[in-house]
């Protein structure tokens, strides 16, 4: 079977996009990329998709750099693709966060293509990412210490948007693709150099095991993470199980579980449940290590009073008697500053007090893409005609009352804490969102809505609140 008809088969197979679809391609001029572009161009008409390339100097390699840029934009105009080419400065960006230059140069272009993929309407990121690279990163991996997740490597399909069509294709046959195809390439100065692992893994490791142990070791490593990658989704739909069941609270500046429930879980489960605390909260699973994991499991064991463990990217774990909170650090401000800002609508507010942001939008009722009760619980849906403007987002005040959806009758907002578990630290800086003329509380954010002011089948337009976080850079 063929470059063609692999890239073919794997799409089909893992439904990698539908007709209609837009798909950008990352290009960078090497051989993978550029057969990539070319099989995807071969096949557009049979799939129904139409191509945007894009491209991003890095600014590591000068003029070297600059010449890839401009062959791939040459390319994309000889086969008639629209093409997005940026230059960025990595290097200054790696320097100012304090990153190596291969996890800056990561970052800096998958911020880039999400840039692309909004910018043109894009529905698909395709991916050059070969079976050669997929043994490479599991090597990488396993030198590392790994778990499962490191073990199953790249996923065909990631989050309905990163797809990669070639990753049962070897790097032999797409070099020999281009050769049969006439397609002119690019060659990276620095993927040839000896300082980075990866490249001592290519170069130097996998030739080596090859020769001496397994001449088949990269389809039989690819065979392997397909086999553990089903494993791994086995054993996370058991732990996002075993999450419902530990969980006491969920909202977007903490998650709080039950310590004694999640101690009582197999340490093997304990270790999953607290990575999908993790990922609630931060977005990803990202920078968690096993150190920080079984660090925690110990001390779920001992008593003593209430701890705090400082976790990468600004969060904290609170062991307290009943319950561990993760929780978003969010500066150096007195806990029980009062804030209170004007939120235009549409329009958004940065909370400097908290780091948080409230973003408002309006949309027509049928662009609403799911049931209201089905949105994640940092956003809400409001009926716009329901709410009487100016909006206003401050922090709870002594008194505060609210009518929660559904239920009919007012409670504190003290109470309404207090029953949905949020950790006395936060409850001074949960966003409120109110109407200045009447002082109703509307919405606090991430925890409850107000009633009255939900979508009902006369609703025309609605008006969309969201709390994010306002200074992460999370990739």
């Amino acid at each position: 079977m063929g470059v063609l008809e692999k890239v073919r088969a794997e799409i089909t197979r893992h439904k990698m996009v539908q007709p209609g679809d837009l798909v950008v391609v990352g290009v960078s001029g090497g051989p993978d990329s550029v057969a990539l572009l070319h099989v995807l161009y071969c096949l557009r008409d049979e799939l129904g998709i139409s191509l945007h390339a894009a491209h991003l100097n890095h600014m590591f390699r000068g003029e070297e750099a600059k010449e890839d840029a401009s062959f791939v934009q040459d390319l994309a105009a000889k086969l008639g693709i629209p093409c997005t080419v940026e230059e960025r400065d990595v290097p200054a960006y790696a320097r100012k966060n304090h990153l190596s230059s291969e996890v800056a140069a990561r970052e800096a272009r998958y911020r880039f293509f999400r840039d692309v993929l909004q910018a043109t309407g894009g529905s698909k990121l395709a991916l050059a990412h070969h079976a050669d690279d997929q043994a490479e990163l599991v090597l990488m991996n396993i030198l590392r210490g790994t778990g499962l997740k490191g073990l199953s490597g790249m996923l065909p399909v990631r989050d309905q948007v990163y797809i990669r069509p070639m990753l049962e294709v070897r790097r032999k046959d797409i070099e020999q693709y281009c050769h049969d195809h006439n397609l002119s390439f690019r060659i990276d100065s620095s993927n040839l150099k000896n300082i980075y692992l990866r490249n001592r893994i290519r170069q130097q490791l996998i030739p080596w095991l090859e020769k001496e142990y397994c001449p088949g070791l990269v389809p039989i490593i690819s065979r392997m993470t397909k086999q553990i990658r089903d494993e791994e989704m086995f054993l996370e739909s058991l732990a996002v199980q075993a999450y419902s069941r530990v969980v006491l609270s969920e909202h977007p500046a903490a998650v709080v579980l039950h310590r004694q429930k999640l101690l009582a879980q197999p340490t093997v489960m304990a270790r999953r449940v607290l990575r999908v605390a993790w990922g609630r909260l931060r977005g990803n699973k990202q920078d968690l290590t096993f150190d920080h994991v079984e660090n925690l499991i110990n001390h779920l064991k001992g008593g003593g009073p209430e701890r705090i463990f400082q976790l990468p990217d600004g969060i904290a774990a609170r062991l307290a008697y009943e319950t561990l909170t993760l929780t978003h650090i969010v500066g150096d401000n007195e806990p029980h500053a009062s804030y209170f800002y004007e939120l235009a609508v549409p329009g958004e507010v940065t909370i400097p007090e908290t780091g948080w942001k409230i973003v408002s939008k309006v949309i027509d009722k049928k662009e609403l893409a799911v049931a209201p009760r089905q949105l994640p619980s940092h956003v809400v849906a409001l009926d716009y005609a329901r709410v009487m403007q100016p909006l206003a987002v401050r922090n709870k005040r002594d008194g505060d009352v609210m009518v929660p959806f559904g239920l009919g009758q007012t409670v504190k907002l003290k109470k309404l804490f207090i029953d949905r578990k949020v950790p006395r630290h936060l409850r001074d800086r949960i966003p409120i969102v109110v109407e200045q003329p009447t002082g109703r509380v509307l919405w606090v954010a991430g925890i409850r809505m107000a009633d009255e002011i939900g979508i009902t089948p006369s609703t025309q337009k609605v008006m969309l609140l969201s709390l994010e976080i306002g200074n992460s850079n999370n990739t």
